[in-house]
């Protein structure tokens, strides 16, 4: 039974990461699209930086996705890429708003949690994965 819980939660952070992933890469087209500007730790940026920046960012969602879905075998590789970029918004997110509330506020609750869930992810299909080679008799990783 414990088994089939883990598998469960492992395919719910699976999806959640996907659609963290696909909310993330709408979300910049969108603003992409609409209004250029953007803010690059606590800097403003205008015009075609910001285009590049925002084209950049969600880019790097889409690519991220499109792996997920093309190269399913590789999933723990790109749960650590999805969490160096999720860490990346996150960070830079942190830094902004502490600049613009003049230090009153710290980050961004839901970018936190954004940024930690490939992370908890790849723990927990390691997990099941581990659990699923023991249980075949083979230990080798």
């Amino acid at each position: 039974m414990k088994k089939n819980a883990l598998e469960s939660v492992d395919l719910f952070l699976k999806y959640c990461f996907i659609a963290i992933l696909i909310v993330a890469a709408l979300a910049f087209f969108f603003v992409f699209t609409i209004n250029w500007e953007d803010w690059f730790f606590g800097i403003k940026l205008d015009g075609t930086a910001a285009g590049i920046y925002l084209l950049i960012k969600g880019l790097c969602a889409a690519v991220l996705l499109y792996l997920i879905f093309r190269y399913p075998r590789f999933i723990e590789y790109l749960a650590v890429s999805g969490a160096i970029y999720l860490g990346f918004l996150f960070i830079d997110s942190a830094v902004t708003v502490q600049r613009l509330s003049s230090g009153r506020q710290s980050f961004s609750v839901l970018l936190g949690l954004f940024a930690i869930i490939p992370i908890v992810f790849l723990v927990v299909h390691k997990i099941v994965k581990r659990r699923d080679l023991s249980a075949t008799g083979n230990e080798s990783l």
